[in-house]
């Protein structure tokens, strides 16, 4: 099905201007699947997740895994463990801290602590590894390119990975940049805070995440608006309340560390719910996921 749709672009605006020029709708025609399956869960909450591991310290469960997009995976840690060096040779690898604390190290940054809403990213061809810090164990969720496995450090052991076997390897191109972007963002000393603008915290042309924060009642950002994506996406809250419309699922909402997917061409919705703030990082397997809302009827 071909799905009528509006695309909105920022005008640019003179010096000479004292406000911000209203965006300009353009409309255009874009390709929407007439029926799919989903090949994800709609939306997992935290509380079950952890409920599944309650008498495990540490554990791992995927929560969402497409093919040729993202995976996103909770991962928790024992007080005191230490993960594996790996880097991902081709994309961003990015994590959020949902509890507890983890000493991040990082190939060409100083080592440091990340605790609860922590983004930890990590751009591509540089070694990494996290040690739970701290009485209590650390969970995370980590989203990488389901195309792009890890490489691991010389010493390491590798965990089995189906239908591969790893191989020692020599490489010589140097590690990416930052680009700019900052390796760890603390999402209340920062992006509460306004000290930290919410959109692309996370860049690059696999992969992007944008921080999506606002009060039940007040300026409706994009998400508030009927629309679907050409791509999957993933959502994480991270405060509040999101009431969530998906296209072919009931209603819900969804709370602090719970999971939303998605699938691409899905017409969907996400508004504050409650009366505190809310607020959620979306994540896309694309440098920048274009929102096509429903613009209703086209003229005659």
């Amino acid at each position: 099905m071909i799905a009528r749709i509006v695309i909105a672009l920022l005008l640019a605006v003179s010096p000479a201007a004292a406000q911000p020029a209203a965006p300009a709708m353009k409309f255009g025609w874009a390709p929407k699947p007439k029926s799919a399956p989903a090949p994800n869960r709609a939306h997992w909450k935290l509380a079950d997740v952890i409920g599944a591991h309650a008498t495990q310290k540490s554990w791992s469960q995927t929560m969402v895994r497409d093919a040729d997009g993202l995976t996103a995976t909770y991962i928790q840690s024992a007080p005191g463990e230490i993960s594996r060096r790996v880097m991902y040779s081709d994309t961003t690898i990015f994590f959020v801290v949902q509890s507890g604390q983890l000493r991040v190290t990082i190939d060409g940054i100083e080592p440091f602590t990340a605790s609860e809403g922590g983004l930890v990213q990590v751009p591509s061809l540089r070694f990494f590894q996290v040690q739970t810090v701290g009485a209590a164990p650390a969970l995370r969720l980590e989203v990488t390119q389901t195309l792009a496995p890890p490489v691991y450090a010389e010493g390491e052991t590798p965990l089995p990975l189906a239908g591969k076997t790893f191989v020692r390897v020599g490489y010589y191109s140097p590690a990416a940049s930052y680009d700019g972007k900052q390796p760890f963002i603390d999402y209340r000393q920062d992006i509460a805070t306004g000290k930290i603008p919410g959109a692309g915290v996370v860049q690059d042309d696999f992969i992007s995440a944008n921080i999506q924060r606002s009060m039940p009642g007040g300026p409706a950002p994009a998400s508030n608006t009927r629309h679907f994506h050409l791509s999957s996406a993933i959502a994480l809250i991270l405060e509040g309340e999101m009431d969530y419309q998906i296209e072919g699922e009931r209603d819900f909402t969804a709370r602090p560390g719970d999971i939303v997917y998605v699938p691409q061409g899905r017409w969907h919705r996400a508004v504050p719910g409650g009366n505190v703030m809310a607020a959620q990082v979306s994540v896309s397997p694309v440098a920048n996921a274009l929102s096509l809302t429903d613009p209703g009827p086209a003229p005659r």
